[in-house]
């Protein structure tokens, strides 16, 4: 848990229309690990097929300059951009505003950033490790990744060509998310101390 009662706030789905920049966001260590060049090139491939896209990558790590290297040769300095290290807050209004979080890692021990996006809205496009199948209720809150960019990029293209479809994933997502809250937990820690 992140966040407390007092923070919900009543967010709708982005919209998902035709002419709509699409708003996705990479949050972690920029590592070999958590796979940012493939959020990357997840990204580039839906610009390929004609979306209206962009992505923004917030932390840092070594893989940073093998990401500025890749977007530079590949020309994709105008809808991927490196944000570096950010504070929590600033993190917490991109989520309210991105459409998708994509994080697909190759292990998490609890990935709070996927349980953070879903919280604010922030449909979580991850790789099936850890508990993220459970936390997505195997594909009803978010979308599990194969790592093979095709079939990745088509499971996105559904939600994109169908807003209903996304919007009521994001709010499964969000409802989900919003009931583990800091008083939750602090309530549950008090009655096992009873």
């Amino acid at each position: 848990a992140t966040y407390s009662d007092t923070e919900k706030i009543d967010i709708q789905p982005r919209a998902i229309a035709k002419d709509t920049l699409i708003k996705f966001l990479f949050a972690g260590t920029l590592s070999k690990g958590k796979q940012p060049l493939y959020a990357v090139q997840i990204v580039e491939e839906l610009f390929k097929k004609g979306f209206k896209v962009n992505l923004e990558l917030f932390g840092n790590g070594n893989e940073r300059v093998v990401i500025q290297n890749y977007i530079k040769n590949n020309n994709l300095e105008s809808f991927i951009f490196l944000r570096g290290n950010q504070t929590a807050d600033f993190i917490k209004q991109k989520y309210q505003e991105s459409h998708f979080l994509v994080l697909p890692s190759k292990s998490e021990g609890w990935p709070k950033v996927v349980a953070e996006a879903m919280f604010w809205g922030c449909l979580p496009l991850v790789t099936p490790i850890s508990c993220v199948p459970y936390m997505l209720d195997h594909g009803k809150r978010g979308e599990l990744l194969s790592e093979d960019i095709n079939i990745d990029c088509d499971k996105i293209i559904l939600h994109l060509q169908n807003e209903n479809f996304y919007q009521d994933k994001v709010n499964k997502a969000k409802t989900w998310s919003q009931t583990f809250t800091t008083n939750y937990f602090e309530n549950e820690i008090r009655k096992l101390l009873q």
